[in-house]
């Protein structure tokens, strides 16, 4: 029996599925979001499904193609990053499981869930890929938290950093060993790997941290003043086990969100080396988790906090 396929209901289901996949990804990895290369790689992934089933392209199904379809899509959405072939591994992880938890609802379900050359096309039910995709995110999610609070001790906790009126999303692990401290006025410092702060430094600020720059914080702390003085850098003294110690250079951002708390003018630490396992940030400070009411601070932007402390 003829296959019948309707290009544009492929192009649409494939792209959201991809794009909501490349999120996901990204979240539990811990990188800043990149959501409008998230959505160009969707679309490459979409045109990819597209082309599968035009005349005479059916060797694109073959799994070598596939994978580097995959691939591809993987340099377009996290090409830079310095973790590149564990997100994409992770990518490919994900993909797996969301497609074998799309298959084993529709078959819970009663029905069959329609897939050709290994796409999915048309009557997908909705819910079905709703319930599928909220699955295997929740256990991607619970096997990565436990993952972190057997290595370390911690938890991921997502963070919003608003810095030169733009905010980053990332994700840090939280660590009770982790004490470093403003020397200043002694609050917990967020210490930020190389990159996580790309594209909300000022355009000067970003030009000067280089994690070479960032290996000599006592030469780079002039510099960064006078380009970017509203960061109000300074510089931060740490003590790591096996590591004689140093310092890192600092900045003020205009809020940062932990969890569902608000900090306004928290500092951030600038590493100049990649943190344990790739995370994109480390706290060591307090978090709250749970209810949320809206904060509205001194720059006109909103930060959400509230709720009780998390055990």
């Amino acid at each position: 029996m003829m296959t019948v396929v309707y290009v544009d209901s492929v192009f649409i289901l494939n792209g959201v599925m991809d794009y909501l996949l490349l999120l996901v990804t990204a979240r539990l990895a811990g990188i800043q979001l990149r959501r409008r290369r998230y959505l160009l790689a969707a679309l490459a992934g979409a045109a990819y499904a597209v082309a599968v089933f035009l005349p005479g392209m059916g060797f694109l199904s073959a799994p070598p193609v596939k994978a580097a379809a995959g691939v591809l899509m993987a340099l377009i959405a996290y090409g830079g990053e310095t973790r590149l072939a564990r997100l994409t591994l992770l990518l490919f992880a994900l993909s797996c499981a969301l497609a074998g938890s799309v298959l084993a609802l529709g078959l819970l379900a009663g029905g069959s869930v329609p897939v050709t050359r290994g796409v999915f096309y048309t009557d997908v039910d909705a819910r079905v890929l709703l319930a599928a995709a909220t699955a295997a995110y929740g256990l991607v999610r619970v096997v990565f938290r436990a993952a972190a609070r057997s290595g370390v001790e911690g938890r991921l906790v997502p963070v919003r950093i608003a810095i030169d009126g733009k905010t980053a999303e990332l994700t840090a692990l939280w660590d009770s060993g982790n004490t470093l401290r403003d020397p200043v006025d002694g609050q917990p410092v967020l210490v930020v790997a190389p990159g996580s702060l790309r594209g909300i430094l000022p355009e000067a600020a970003a030009r000067l941290c280089t994690p070479e720059a960032l290996g000599a914080p006592a030469e780079l702390l002039a510099p960064l003043a006078q380009a970017a003085p509203e960061l109000a850098p300074r510089l931060a003294p740490y003590r790591a086990v096996g590591v004689r110690g140093g310092l890192l250079v600092t900045v003020r951002s205009e809020w940062t969100q932990i969890g569902a708390q608000c900090h306004p003018g928290l500092r951030l630490a600038l590493s100049p080396t990649v943190l344990g396992d790739g995370y994109a940030a480390l706290w060591g400070g307090e978090v709250r988790m749970g209810g949320r009411h809206e904060h509205q601070n001194t720059a006109g932007t909103s930060c959400q906090v509230a709720g009780p402390a998390a055990g």
